[in-house]
């Protein structure tokens, strides 16, 4: 039998061939050169107490520009400058204290020097030091004071500071909620360039909400910011690419865009390249790869993506199965208020799966899930309202949680509540009109069962007329 014989080494091919240029080579050695040299330079005016280089030289000790990075040195030069009054120092000092950046972590002394820098009108500290008080961060939580320097902040024209303070206007962060005034900031800010504001005005623009809808208008303002690597604005415009919202449907260009913000580690992005690996939207569907990007997402403590990985695990999708890992990722979200996955834990506590069976815990979590208005989690309370499984039986709120499952268009509801009024059951009383209506609904939702029940119900209702016409044919010969 012939065999494929393979080289031992590499094959030479004459397009191989790299010309190194040693033109590039000399001039990048020369600038790291110059970059050394500048350096100390820098360092031996800082030393004069020069307070004009103290600035720089610490910014060179952050970057390692020059020289090895040596947060240390850094803060040494910014406690120098600060001292002598460079109020750029002096809040590069705070961010310092406040991340642990060459000095231990002190949230409550970051503050302080956010304070003396806001004090002295700086616009940037004004800024932080409103998100020290919005977060609690080395100071009490106080937002209305959060939103009155923001405010301070934005009226000169601090772009930062604009759009923060929109995000308070949207949330009824500090301020009464006021959508108009939010998007008229984030207009401001958006018109200087910054990035977050024009990604947040496009979702103003995608959902309505201080602005007329358009659709469109969004995509254009998620494009601008995602021109300048905006990784919220890149999953906003993957995701218009992948529903069509604001324009033409295009599963390419959704894994382009969501490719991009998740290689900057932005979950949601994740999130959504991995289901687009898994369904094969946009690319060759890969289950593996899909669940690699929920491994990713979850690891940065994105719920959605704990819920999904969970799912991978309990499916065998992507995952080698185990159940007790898929109620573990599931309980992680749970209890970070996912209600998706409450509902995935609530049915793991039912069926015994990757956990002991325990229909108490099932019921505690689907009313946390169906509090949140999740639909299915609504029409699984209530049959366990009506059987007593893990709670007191309870036909009428079986009923109610329901009847609020069908009106939000779950299709296993509305084929339940159809069923229930075709029988009578459930404290209803037998109603074939609205039997046929709500097995209707669920059968247009993609429901089988209820599309089977449809033509039963519809077949009994014919069955009579049939036999009334047989009948008259005997009698009157038709």
């Amino acid at each position: 039998m012939a065999q494929d014989i393979q080289p031992t080494s590499e094959a030479y091919h004459p397009q191989d061939v790299v010309f190194i240029n040693t033109h590039l080579i000399q001039r990048a050695m020369e600038g790291l050169q110059k970059s050394r040299e500048k350096f100390q330079a820098l360092l031996e005016q800082a030393e004069l107490g020069e307070l004009s280089v103290q600035y720089d030289l610490a910014l060179r000790y952050l970057e390692g520009d020059g020289v090895e990075a040596d947060p240390v040195q850094a803060v040494h030069w910014l406690s120098q400058a600060a001292e002598l009054g460079d109020l750029r120092a002096l809040e590069t000092l705070a961010r310092c204290y406040q991340f642990g950046t060459g000095v231990e972590l002190d949230e409550v002394r970051a503050a302080e020097l956010y304070r003396q820098c806001a004090e002295q009108d700086y616009v940037s500290a004004v800024c932080d030091l409103g998100l020290c008080y919005e977060n609690g961060t080395g100071v009490d939580p106080d937002p209305a004071r959060a939103a009155g320097l923001y405010l301070q902040a934005a009226e000169q024209d601090y772009a930062p500071a604009m759009c923060n303070l929109a995000v308070c206007y949207l949330n009824g962060i500090g301020v009464e909620a006021d959508p108009v005034q939010a998007a008229a900031w984030l207009e401001r800010a958006a018109a200087q360039d910054f990035p977050r504001a024009v990604s947040i005005l496009g979702c103003c623009y995608e959902g309505g909400t201080g602005v007329e809808r358009d659709p469109e208008r969004a995509v254009q303002l998620y494009r601008r910011a995602a021109q300048q690597d905006y990784a919220p604005a890149m999953c906003n415009l993957g995701y218009c690419y992948l529903t069509g919202i604001g324009t033409e449907s295009s599963p390419e260009q959704a894994v382009h865009w969501l490719r991009r913000a998740a290689e900057q580690d932005f979950p949601r992005a994740q999130l959504l390249l991995g289901r687009c690996c898994q369904n094969g939207n946009g690319l060759p569907r890969d289950d593996e790869a899909g669940a690699r990007w929920f491994q990713a997402a979850a690891g940065l403590g994105y719920p959605p993506a704990m819920c999904d990985l969970g799912l991978c695990y309990e499916t065998g999708e992507g995952m080698p199965q185990d159940p007790a890992l898929a109620a573990e990722w599931y309980t992680r979200a749970a209890r970070q208020g996912y209600a998706p996955a409450q509902c995935n834990l609530a049915v793991c506590y039912l069926n015994g799966i990757g956990v002991e069976t325990d229909p108490g815990q099932a019921v505690e979590w689907l009313e946390k899930a169906a509090g949140q208005g999740l639909p299915r989690a609504m029409g699984l309370l209530s049959r366990c309202l009506r059987a007593g499984i893990g709670v007191q039986r309870d036909e009428r709120e079986a009923l109610t949680w329901l009847q609020k499952a069908a009106g939000l268009g779950d299709g296993d509801a509305m084929h339940v509540l159809g069923q229930w009024y075709r029988d009578g059951a459930g404290a209803l009383p037998k109603d074939r009109e609205k039997a046929l209506d709500w097995l209707r609904r669920a059968a247009e939702a993609g429901c089988t069962g209820a599309a089977e029940d449809l033509r039963a119900l519809e077949a009994d209702a014919d069955a009579p007329q049939a036999r009334k016409k047989g009948l008259l044919g005997r009698l009157f010969g038709s």
